[in-house]
């Protein structure tokens, strides 16, 4: 006697952004939207929220932003906001996008010391003084009290904003 295959089949959607609505889907049950733009597997928790698994979504505009099914996103879902200098990783909390370690995203990364020059003067301000140099390497030289600078280093000595005082420069 031969074997016939079984074929299981989920909810399914080759739409971008077809999110199953929680009347369509069961507690625990799995749904998955194919849609090669915003992919999904889908299912639904014990409190009735239609949670995303995976993958993380790269763009420009945040996953859903164009519901086919239903609106909105899930708690813990993912996102890298490819529309800014730096790509920053973000997370749904429920009510925002919340950027994660944005403050080494801001300035760290893959930038070379000519991209965080071209954004000291809009990223460092403190007192209205602006951060006039970014260095790699080791800080030489004084500067006036107060002045900032940014430390890019890849050397193994701590790299942040360090700010003149006592003629040498502190890590603030």
């Amino acid at each position: 006697m031969a074997s016939t295959p079984v074929i299981l089949l989920l909810k399914r959607s080759g739409n971008s952004a077809d999110r199953p609505s929680g009347t369509t889907v069961q507690v625990g049950e799995p749904a998955l939207s194919f849609g090669g733009s915003e992919p999904g597997f889908y299912f639904k928790d014990s409190a009735g929220a239609i949670r995303k698994v995976g993958p993380n979504h790269l763009g420009t505009t945040a996953p859903n932003s164009s519901p086919v099914g239903l609106a909105g996103n899930s708690v813990g879902e993912t996102w890298t906001d490819s529309s800014e200098v730096f790509n920053y990783f973000k997370v749904w909390d429920g009510s925002s996008w919340i950027k994660i370690g944005a403050g080494y995203a801001d300035l760290a990364g893959s930038a070379d010391s000519a991209d965080f020059a071209s954004l000291a003067e809009n990223v460092v301000t403190a007192t209205g003084v602006p951060c006039a140099t970014i260095v790699t390497g080791s800080l030489t030289g004084s500067g006036p009290s107060g002045s900032l600078r940014y430390k890019a280093d890849n050397t193994g000595s701590p790299s942040g904003l360090y700010v003149a005082y006592a003629g040498g420069w502190a890590l603030v």
